[in-house]
């Protein structure tokens, strides 16, 4: 019996048998696949690939070739070399002479300072003085004075060291000096806390010490009119007109007088009188001076360590600079400059 498949439509889909374009996909069915399973077609893996390189090219943009940096003529290293050969910084041992005076004088070098410093110390006094006896207004001067004498040269000593101290320190100025294009940064950091340190030494004596040598050196004193010397000439011109001829006589000055009580005598009349003052420096006040004198001897150890301890110091800060100095020219100069 055959049946009449006239109106009968057509399966759709992929199931369908009928069509040419629905046998690759038959055949995947009858094969056991899925069209998940089938392989892209050329023409869709070239579109993904093109958006996909868009975004590699974005995500990592070209790099730029950098230019290598050439050292800086004059930089770092040029600075430090030059501020080293202008600056000597090595240690000295011997004791140069002081430059003569003329077109080619050269100041005093950084290293000379700090070795006359160290051989300051061995001129400071070693005799300390003993205290004075308690003050009495009823002794004498030469019993005074052969006791003042000890402290009195133990201060001219100490006072010598001094002054030379403060001299030496004057030409540390001279001796650093450069200018200011010329200094780094740190060495213009290494000189400003030397300077610092150097005038707390100088203060420290100024305040402490100076006062007292001063008060046993040079005590306050008053000037006065201690004497009064007269010179009297009973003198006359007279003048006796006779024959032309023109005569006069003066007579010899009277023997030279020296006169306290009788400063405000009146001259005789017709004669010549000549007055000379003889000034007195007494003592404002005694009993301060013995005082001033008892206080130096008392604390003279003291007042020696104290001037050695200053000395010591500036000679300490002048060698920390000089080795700091020397580090930072070699690092500098290993360091270099670029521009």
């Amino acid at each position: 019996m055959v049946k009449d498949l006239s109106g009968f439509a057509a399966p759709q889909g992929p199931g369908a048998s009928g069509g040419s374009s629905s046998e690759p996909a038959g055949a995947a069915a009858a094969a056991g696949g899925s069209l998940d399973d089938a392989p892209p077609a050329p023409a869709a893996a070239k579109q993904q690939s093109k958006p996909a390189a868009a975004a590699s090219a974005r995500a990592a943009p070209p790099t730029k070739q950098r230019k290598k940096r050439a050292p800086k003529k004059g930089g770092g290293a040029a600075a430090a070399s030059a501020e080293n050969d202008s600056l000597p910084l090595d240690e000295e041992t011997e004791v140069k002479p002081l430059a003569d005076v003329g077109p080619a004088f050269q100041p005093m070098s950084l290293p000379q300072i700090q070795l006359r410093l160290k051989n300051l110390l061995e001129k400071l006094p070693t005799d300390l003085p003993d205290t004075p006896p308690a003050y009495d207004a009823t002794t004498t001067g030469e019993s005074t004075d052969a006791h003042y004498a000890p402290v009195k040269s133990f201060a001219e000593a100490l006072q010598t060291t001094i002054e030379e101290y403060n001299l030496l320190l004057s030409l540390v100025s001279a001796a650093t000096y450069q200018w200011g294009v010329d200094r780094s940064g740190a060495s213009q950091q290494n000189l400003s806390v030397m300077s610092a340190e150097l005038q707390q030494c100088q203060d420290v004596i100024s305040s402490v010490v100076s006062s007292r040598l001063s008060n046993v050196l040079c005590p306050a004193v008053d000037v006065l009119i201690g004497e009064v010397e007269i010179q009297r000439g009973e003198g006359s011109n007279a003048s006796h007109s006779g024959g032309g001829e023109e005569q006069t006589e003066t007579k010899t000055p009277a023997k030279k007088r020296k006169l306290n009580d009788d400063r405000l005598a009146a001259a005789p009349a017709g004669g010549n009188e000549r007055r000379i003052n003889h000034y007195a420096r007494p003592l404002v006040d005694p009993s301060y001076v013995h005082l001033c004198h008892c206080i130096l001897a008392r604390n003279a150890a003291m007042i020696r360590h104290a001037v050695a301890t200053s000395v010591h110091a500036a000679q300490k800060v002048i060698g920390d600079y000089l080795k700091a100095m020397k580090k930072d020219s070699s690092h500098e100069a290993g360091k270099g400059g670029y521009y």
